[in-house]
């Protein structure tokens, strides 16, 4: 018989080989799909839209939405593409053994606090935040943490609250309004490890 080649612990090269347990089939994302379920159901609320335009304004309306919508597409996709290749420059750039020290499934509290202090001090809109969010998700970060950075990002964001609330509303309501919502990253991020505990929040699109 033609004895199969081993390693040193002596078991069939290629194998894997169980030590007490500590040994993980990795985990792999599924791609996702071009025509998901949110561009399928975006596309019938865009088409029911447009059809209750056109019985009641008639095709002239449709027209002219069409040709204002065409000149925004044109204005945001330099954006999105910039998104886009941060999104993969980032994730290239971030070492994935700081990521997991600091946001893995093993960061704890501690790294959920760490990344709702980021999305506090991010600057920028969602082509800043969400890159950052899939970099994260891909470099090994637990779901909760992304979660609970996108969540302060969106309600704690010191950019917008300087520049935009303090400007035109008046600071004790800002300040009631910060206070209220400073739990709910934390609350959602809880939520998140323990509804959807071993699943990834980013699947990659194409990798």
């Amino acid at each position: 018989m033609k004895q199969e080649d081993t390693d040193n612990s002596g078991s069939p090269a290629g194998q894997l080989i169980s030590d007490i347990g500590s040994a993980r089939t990795p985990h792999h994302p599924k791609k996702r799909r071009m025509f998901d379920a949110g561009f399928l159901t975006i596309s019938a609320i865009m088409f029911l839209a447009a059809g209750i335009v056109y019985y009641r304004r008639g095709a002239q309306h449709v027209f002219d939405i069409l040709a204002k919508d065409s000149v925004l597409a044109v204005n945001i996709a330099p954006k999105v593409l910039a998104a886009v290749l941060l999104a993969a420059w980032l994730r290239r750039l971030l070492p994935k053994e700081v990521i997991a020290r600091h946001f893995g499934h093993q960061s704890g509290i501690r790294g959920m606090f760490l990344a709702v202090l980021a999305g506090v001090i991010l600057p920028g809109g969602p082509m800043t935040a969400f890159p950052l969010a899939i970099a994260f998700s891909q470099g090994g970060a637990a779901l909760s943490v992304i979660v609970a950075f996108l969540t302060s990002w969106l309600l704690l964001s010191a950019n917008r609250t300087i520049v935009w609330e303090m400007a035109f509303i008046d600071t004790h309501l800002v300040g009631w309004r910060l206070l209220l919502c400073l739990p709910i990253p934390f609350l959602l991020g809880f939520a998140a490890q323990y509804f959807y505990r071993g699943k990834v929040l980013i699947s990659e699109a194409n990798h």
